[in-house]
């Protein structure tokens, strides 16, 4: 009886359950409500896209339908540490962007949303910038503090706007600018994973972020490209160069030097590399003669000492190529024996000009002689000097009067003479601005004629004309003056010309020469008559007489009438 009574109570007891199964809606076992972003790095501006999963869907009043929530992008806590699902808005998260409120999640607790990064968080009780660094999208429920969910976004921010140059050999000074990094911090500039001292301009951001000017060297490396990183001390990413999605990098140029430049056939010569590869195997070349061989150490250096060989006196190009192919090339000079320099130094592009102060000077010649100096193809001696008690000498002059072109300076001690070219610019002058006798006025016969002055290096002179004719033909010319060295010229009473009307005027034109005996263009003609011209005194005189006598005759006229 007992057993039938606990089997009756079992079997009601799973109707029971069964009924409760079907009837009643089983409590789901909810996760932790969570959040993803894509991406989780990038610049203000930036499209960031949010995705929200295991929010609650169900309130504890309503059907299964959906909830809302909110999303913030914030700042660290007031302790400095990153929010979590313990924190709450306005209490511990004080610096903060309300990016939307009441963002739906469906009937699953899920959501999408997106937003772009903002360049200041104003919503809080604190407000702030933007910058480089970790920032947090947060999420609640709407009108709740308490933050469900979080992820970190990182702030790409600092931008080099200047970055000059961008290549060049180990040693060369490269300056940087930049802005929109954190408000007066000290800038970190690392090359090749080291760190680079800055030798002028900025070494801390200013009260905006930016810097300017800050400069560091090149130090010792290997041809090739590197990463500049630039930082301050809030920002620990590589700051990109305005305009691009990449930071500067800048390319290690091989370089090449040689001590001393100059040397005869069998001296002996330093040369130097920098910039080669790691450890490589050089060949170093003199007028494709192979003098000396090297390998660099783990910093793309070497140095090396070579013979001068037999070669004819000039300048040669000293090449140094790795196994690599990094290749450099400066000049060396070999010198046989006896050299004459002249200072400055001309040439067909960058004349020289009459006048102008030109040192010759010579080493090697013999101690304790004479040396004469000469100019022009056709030698015009221009001074002489001694060598001192080692052969050398430097001598001053002034460059001769002398046509366009080239021309050659010379130096002989008797024994040696060596000559150099010396270039005389081409260039012609101004043309001078006519002042006096002005065009369409009268002249007296002992004209005066005046221009504005012209200037040049070799000095001027001046050409005036005179002539009955505008084309200036040789037989019309009534006057012709070469050589004039003032901008002015009066005619003596021997040159006195003949009376003309403006009807047949007479034609004057000036033309400036320099020292080389460059011509510069005529001016153009300006004409101007001569004749007798009554004095001003003289026309004031009879203008009073012509008063008086009107009115003597209007008062005569008046009383015969009365």
């Amino acid at each position: 009886m007992k057993r039938k009574r606990f089997l009756k109570l079992l079997g009601i007891g799973v109707i029971l359950t069964v009924l409760v199964s079907v009837f009643l809606p089983v409590s789901p076992a909810f996760a932790a409500a969570g959040i993803s972003i894509d991406p989780d790095e990038g610049r203000i501006g930036d499209e960031v896209e949010v995705e929200g999963v295991d929010f609650d869907p169900i309130s504890s009043d309503a059907p299964v339908e959906y909830r809302y929530v909110d999303i913030y992008f914030t700042a660290k806590t007031t302790t400095g540490a990153a929010p979590s699902t313990s924190s709450d808005i306005d209490d511990e998260i004080r610096t903060y962007e309300l990016l939307e409120s009441g963002v739906d999640a469906d009937i699953d607790g899920e959501f999408t949303f997106s937003f772009d990064v903002p360049d200041r968080l104003r919503d809080g009780s604190v407000d702030a910038d933007v910058r480089g660094g970790s920032y947090y999208v947060c999420v609640t429920y709407e009108d709740d503090d308490r933050v469900r969910a979080r992820a970190e976004f990182t702030v790409i921010a600092g931008e080099i706007t200047e970055f000059d140059p961008d290549s060049g050999p180990v040693g060369t000074e490269v300056t940087l600018s930049g802005e929109d990094f954190a408000e007066n911090e000290t800038l970190t500039i690392m090359f090749d994973g080291s760190e680079m001292d800055i030798i002028s301009g900025d070494d801390e951001t200013d009260s905006s972020g930016d810097f300017d000017d800050a400069t560091f060297i090149i130090p010792l490396s290997t041809a090739g490209e590197y990463t500049i990183s630039v930082s301050d001390e809030s920002l620990t990413q590589e700051a990109l160069l305005e305009g691009s999605d990449e930071p500067p990098v800048f390319t290690v140029e091989s370089s090449l030097d040689v001590s001393p430049v100059t040397g005869p056939p069998d001296d002996t010569a330093t040369v130097s590399g920098t910039g080669f590869g790691d450890r490589a195997d050089v060949e170093i070349m003199l007028d494709d003669v192979l003098v000396a061989t090297a390998t660099t150490d783990n910093k793309g250096s070497f140095s090396v000492i070579f013979t001068v060989p037999d070669i004819s006196e000039g300048i040669y190009d000293l090449v140094a190529i790795d196994e690599d192919d990094n290749e450099a090339e400066t000049q060396f000079t070999v010198e046989v024996g006896t050299e004459i320099m002249v200072s400055p130094v001309t040439s067909a592009g960058a004349p020289g000009y009459v006048g102008q102060n030109v040192t010759i000077s010579g080493v090697a010649f013999v101690p304790n002689s004479s040396v004469t100096i000469t100019y022009t193809s056709t030698p015009v001696v221009v001074g002489t000097t001694t060598t001192n008690t080692d052969g050398d000498f430097s001598f001053t002059f002034k460059v001769p009067k002398s046509q366009p072109g080239a021309h050659t300076i010379s130096a002989s001690d008797g024994t040696n003479s060596l000559q150099l070219p010396f270039y005389v610019e081409a260039n012609v002058p101004p043309v001078p601005q006519l002042l006096l006798p002005e065009a369409a006025t009268k002249a007296p016969a002992t004209a005066s004629f005046d221009w504005s002055d012209v200037t040049d290096a070799s000095g001027v002179t001046y050409i005036l004309q005179v002539a009955i004719s505008q084309d200036f033909a040789a037989s019309s010319l009534v006057l012709k003056k070469e050589g004039l060295t003032i901008s002015e010229y009066t005619l003596s009473k021997e040159e006195s010309l003949p009376s003309r009307s403006l009807k047949e005027p007479y034609y004057w034109r000036v033309m400036a020469v320099d020292g080389a005996g460059n011509e510069g263009n005529w001016t153009d003609a300006s004409d101007f008559s001569v004749g007798f011209s009554m004095p001003s005194w003289a026309v004031h005189v009879f203008w009073g007489i012509g008063v008086i006598a009107g009115t003597c005759i209007g008062y005569y006229q008046g009383k015969r009438r009365g």
